[in-house]
């Protein structure tokens, strides 16, 4: 049976934020990561006036979730790369003697160009997709930091460190569909159930029946006391 070999990790590059068609540019990295992070985090306000204990902070928001991943750049030929048409270099690997060495810095370029390198046709860099295994993960890089970790007698570097993190990236039309489901600065839509009642729903949907009135206007209801199951009620916004 014929070997497929070891799948690297390839970046994508794209112009649109849906990940659609056919990708700018391309990157596979020398050497697969030996491990990702991944990041979330909540973030709360304390109002709490000054002089005054801190009670339980207000929810502000949930950032975008980021992943962050360590990249290895290296051109001592201790470590192969494939050679044209994909074949291996039997060449005796001895440091700074391989005929197959990587050249760190045009590395580096290619990389940079892909995760940082700025877009003219969309006035900023690219949005990126890292592919390896099961991890297909749509974001944009948000900070990198290169560490230049060896160096040949002339100060050529031979190799060479990318620390990135990267932002996951959604489209709005997604987002949107996501967050719709829960958000309270969107519009809802509520069917009616055997049982429900407008302040029950209102209590559902808002944290406090107080709204009922409000909705029942906003949906037109002329006797609020009675729904009829099947009827679909829609729950604007409401300033709290």
């Amino acid at each position: 049976m014929a070997n497929s070999g070891l799948k690297k990790m390839k970046i994508l590059a794209y112009r649109d934020i849906t990940f659609t068609g056919n990708a700018i540019a391309s990157y596979e990295v020398l050497i697969n990561p030996d491990s990702y992070a991944l990041t979330y985090e909540i973030i709360k306000v304390d109002k709490a006036a000054d002089g005054k204990s801190s009670g339980d902070p207000t929810y502000s928001r949930t950032p975008s979730q980021t992943i962050g991943f360590k990249f290895l750049f290296d051109g001592t030929g201790v470590i192969q790369a494939p050679m044209a048409g994909g074949a291996p270099d039997i060449t005796p690997s001895i440091l700074g003697q391989s005929k197959n060495k990587r050249d760190v810095t045009a590395d580096l370029n290619q990389f940079s160009q892909v995760v940082y390198g700025f877009d003219g046709d969309i006035h900023q860099p690219r949005y990126v997709q890292l592919q390896w295994g099961t991890l297909h993960y749509n974001c944009y890089l948000q900070k990198m930091t290169i560490t230049i970790k060896l160096f040949a007698p002339d100060g050529t570097p031979i190799r060479a460190e990318a620390d990135c993190t990267f932002v996951s990236a959604v489209d709005p039309k997604t987002l949107t569909a996501n967050e719709g489901k829960s958000s309270p600065d969107l519009s809802h839509i509520r069917t009616v159930k055997k049982g429900d009642t407008l302040p029950l729903l209102c209590y559902k949907e808002y944290g406090d029946s107080k709204y009922y009135y409000q909705v029942a206007q906003y949906n037109g209801l002329t006797d609020f006391k009675i729904l009829s199951p099947g009827t679909k009620l829609i729950f604007p916004p409401f300033a709290k």
